[in-house]
């Protein structure tokens, strides 16, 4: 049943990053236009179950908030990394943030992943290195904006970490919807601050972007839900480095798929890699 959730969990999240891309690719030029769409993904991640909102308490409103802070972090400093230079750099980095979770996991609540997981775990990261392509146009700043974005995506996998193992964990949809609804109002007021310095969205509201942003929004909330429910059923040590190599498996199988990509020496060799840390793990 853990690696169905897990399979589940990975399908969302490259459904989520799938159907982002399907308009983000070309209809997204500025960082006005990637906070808007943003916001947009998570109006409608909240609206889910929304309806559960009303159970909220003052713990999980304050576990939503820093989840919904450390997501927006994340997106804009995610976005200002991928614009500094090498983007094969900056997505390694972000993937790198997986082990702040697995390393609460081992020294907060006391799991020991067996030979086997952590060698798993080892695959896992070799597949995000093999990924990285070199380039002379990494900058320091660069890698600063790397690591910041690493350390808010780590945060965000904390907070459901720490949310998971509390006692309000069966609260999910409470916690999952305010934690969204909360990301969009910011995003939409950091958008409001963009645009009146000047920098407004290039692109148009039409069917498309918010058909993309629905169902990337509704993909990231019963991701969110799902994942929320896993961290306090599964071992973080699995899960975790499970979801980021299943994430590469299945991501590249759908760039092949749906988008035409080429695959590359690079992509096959982390393909291969990511599914072998996979079945270690599994072990």
């Amino acid at each position: 049943m853990d690696y169905l959730i897990i399979f589940g969990i990975c399908l969302l999240a490259t459904m989520k990053m799938s159907f982002q891309s399907s308009f983000a690719k070309k209809g997204v030029r500025t960082t006005s236009d990637s906070i808007f769409f943003i916001s947009l993904i998570f109006a409608f991640s909240s609206l889910i179950f929304l309806p559960h909102i009303i159970y909220i308490t003052p713990q999980i409103l304050a576990y939503a908030v820093i989840y919904a802070v450390s997501s927006v972090a994340f997106q804009l400093i995610y976005t200002r990394a991928l614009s500094e230079g090498n983007v094969s750099i900056a997505v390694m980095f972000v993937n790198f943030a997986m082990l702040i979770p697995v390393a609460i996991s081992c020294t907060v609540f006391g799991e020991r992943p067996s030979v086997f997981r952590i060698i798993g775990i080892a695959l896992t990261v070799c597949a995000f290195l093999v990924t990285v392509k070199p380039e002379g146009n990494t900058t320091k700043r660069q890698l600063f904006f790397c690591v910041l974005a690493m350390l808010a995506n780590g945060v965000v996998s904390a907070t459901q970490k720490f949310f998971g193992a509390s006692e309000y964990s069966d609260r999910n949809y409470t916690f999952v919807s305010t934690a969204y609804l909360i990301a969009a109002i910011i995003s939409v007021a950091v958008y409001a601050i963009l645009a009146k310095s000047g920098h407004k969205r290039t692109f148009k509201m039409s069917r498309r972007p918010v058909l993309a942003a629905l169902a990337a929004g509704v993909s990231l909330g019963l991701f969110l839900a799902l994942n929320t429910y896993a961290v306090s059923t599964i071992d973080g040590t699995l899960l975790f480095p499970a979801h980021s190599g299943g994430t590469i498996v299945l991501s590249t199988v759908s760039g092949l798929l749906f988008f035409h990509d080429k695959l590359t020496v690079r992509q096959a060799a982390s393909l291969a890699l990511g599914t072998v840390a996979i079945v270690l793990m599994s072990l």
